[in-house]
């Protein structure tokens, strides 16, 4: 009997080891990763960026570094594998990140004023010949990122919706060819360079590379834009991080006001971060049904 209690007691004290050291315990991490998703950046930018993460290390005490991912996907690998801890989304790769990597939001960021605005916009170049949808058939045509949801979820809805198409009709035998440029500068400096012949991104983007002097104001043309979007984009943090730095890192975005950073991240000093619940992005999951974009078919991209 002796012998059967000794067994148990080791097995439960090992048992208790083992729990304590899995994938799900929540311990304290000796430094706080932030991942910078894809987007034109500049030195004013990056400093706004380190002045950020100074006031954000000071608040949960602890060291914040922060390294640019190099795709949506990398990112999301990067959450999965404990690397980083916390990332911007766009929606769309928001819930891949919260399927793959078990991610969860902490706030969002918001645009009062774009409430109404669409989400995408569909450019050419200037001169183009091309002045309708129909006429992109047999075009080479870029998008910015497969999990990208201004970049790619939704102008294909928009495609798919005006032309009348299937999402695999649209990959498969509309266009000439489809590219993925990484970044949403990127696409609009490819429409502008010859590179495709049309391309889609988030609908901010092309006038904010105009006043930054990077393209000129008449050197593309709208093509179409894509309906308005809920504008909340998420932070995002890795679940096994403790809950009270969680605690620490919400009250502290909740109460960051900085025009500078706002305007670097979100073209605007008026957004703000505000609360908001996975729930918000289910519009977005619906969508991603209508296209048959899987998880496995755009982490695969």
């Amino acid at each position: 009997m002796k012998q059967w209690m000794l067994l148990l007691t080791v097995f439960t004290v090992v048992a208790a080891m083992i729990t304590g050291c899995g994938p799900q315990a929540a311990s304290a991490p000796a430094k706080f990763v932030i991942a910078y998703l894809p987007q034109e950046s500049d030195t004013q930018t990056q400093q706004t960026y380190k002045a950020f993460e100074t006031k954000l290390s000071e608040a949960i005490g602890m060291p914040v570094e922060s390294y640019k991912a190099t795709s949506y996907n990398a990112a999301i690998e990067a959450m999965r594998n404990n690397k980083a801890d916390i990332a911007m989304f766009g929606p769309f790769s928001y819930i891949v990140a919260v399927e793959r990597a078990g991610v969860e939001p902490i706030v969002g960021v918001t645009i009062p004023a774009m409430t109404e605005s669409p989400a995408s916009v569909i450019i050419v170049p200037k001169d183009s010949p091309i002045e309708k949808l129909e006429d992109l058939k047999g075009k080479t045509f870029g998008f910015v990122d497969p999990v990208s949801t201004t970049g790619h979820l939704f102008p294909k809805a928009t495609l798919v919706k005006k032309l009348g198409l299937t999402a695999e009709e649209l990959d498969t035998s509309f266009f000439k060819s489809v590219q993925f440029a990484g970044k949403h500068d990127n696409a609009v400096i490819g429409v502008v360079r010859g590179q495709y012949d049309a391309a889609a991104m988030s609908a901010m983007i092309p006038d904010m590379l105009v006043q930054r002097g990077l393209i000129e104001k008449d050197s593309y043309r709208i093509l179409a834009s894509s309906e308005a979007m809920a504008p909340v984009t998420p932070l995002a943090i890795r679940s096994g991080i403790p809950q009270e730095t969680k605690e620490k890192v919400k009250s502290f975005l909740l109460g960051y006001q900085d025009p500078a950073y706002f305007k670097a991240v979100m073209n605007s000093d008026q957004a703000r971060f505000v609360e908001v619940k996975d729930s918000a992005f289910d519009p977005v999951r619906e969508t991603a049904k209508l296209l048959h974009l899987s998880p496995e078919q755009l982490l695969n991209h």
